[in-house]
């Protein structure tokens, strides 16, 4: 089903758009292939975003936003984030027997600026 309103050369600036996405969240995480993968863009896009609308996830929750893999594959994921400083467990203030899961200062940074500059190229790609 194609939409007449969008013509191929629509389609080839939002193409380069999306790949362009996906290059710039490689070079934010220092091309570490270990990170480029649908299950850590869930994982810490889910935790920033919960930080910073006030609502972080804990672990339970930070292992259901990634769509594959068993728990203890997802908890794994999640402890080498923490290894590698992008994410913090922390005990909640509320019931201290959850824990939460946190972005580091440096994951905020690395999330914010990588959403400023897809934001930038999205709106080029479009307009």
């Amino acid at each position: 089903m194609n939409d007449p309103g969008i013509s191929d050369q629509d389609l080839f600036r939002w193409l380069d758009f999306l790949e362009n996405y996906a290059r710039d969240w490689d070079r934010a995480f220092e091309n570490r292939p270990g990170y480029f993968t649908q299950e850590y863009w869930y994982l810490f896009v889910g935790c920033t975003v919960g930080h910073w609308r006030g609502s972080p996830l804990t672990v339970s929750a930070a292992c259901q936003t990634m769509k594959s893999g068993s728990n203890r594959t997802r908890e794994d994921r999640i402890k080498r984030a923490v290894d590698d400083g992008y994410l913090e467990k922390r005990k909640s203030d509320l019931d201290g027997r959850n824990a939460l899961v946190v972005p580091t200062p440096k994951l905020e940074q690395v999330i914010r600026g990588h959403f400023q500059r897809t934001l930038q190229m999205a709106r080029q790609a479009i307009g």
